[in-house]
């Protein structure tokens, strides 16, 4: 993909579970019986809730950080190429939806806030010519 002209405005992430109470339980009991495990909630939640440092670390990026489920996508989002939860999205000024990193990206991150922003910033950098 080209490089974004525009402005990044917004980063949207996307957790492989779905966001029901039955979604919530069904993720809980694979992740503790079954080994599975969604590389994004693994940098934003510990074993029970979000991490303190995840809000920190999305307040230092300076962006609107929209966290969703997978069940909360919209076709728009969907239909963005390479789109497969966990994954993260960047939204430009001009509304264009693009994949900013993938679950191979995220998982690179070791489950750290401030990791994953570091990757974030390098994302944009390479696709517009500035996120400010």
């Amino acid at each position: 993909m080209e490089p974004s002209k525009h402005k990044i405005v917004r980063v949207i992430g996307f957790y492989d579970a779905d966001g029901t109470i039955i979604g919530e339980l069904t993720y809980f009991w694979q992740k503790t019986f079954r080994g599975r495990h969604c590389t994004l909630c693994d940098i934003t939640h510990g074993a029970i809730k979000m991490r303190s440092e995840w809000n920190l670390a999305v307040a230092e990026l300076g962006l609107e950080f929209e966290l969703l489920h997978r069940d909360e996508a919209t076709h728009r989002h969907m239909s963005v190429q390479g789109y497969q939860p966990p994954c993260v999205l960047a939204e430009d000024e001009s509304g264009e939806i693009f994949l900013l990193l993938n679950s191979e990206d995220l998982g690179l991150c070791d489950k750290s806030p401030a990791a994953l922003i570091k990757v974030i910033r390098s994302k944009i950098g390479e696709k517009t010519l500035s996120a400010e």
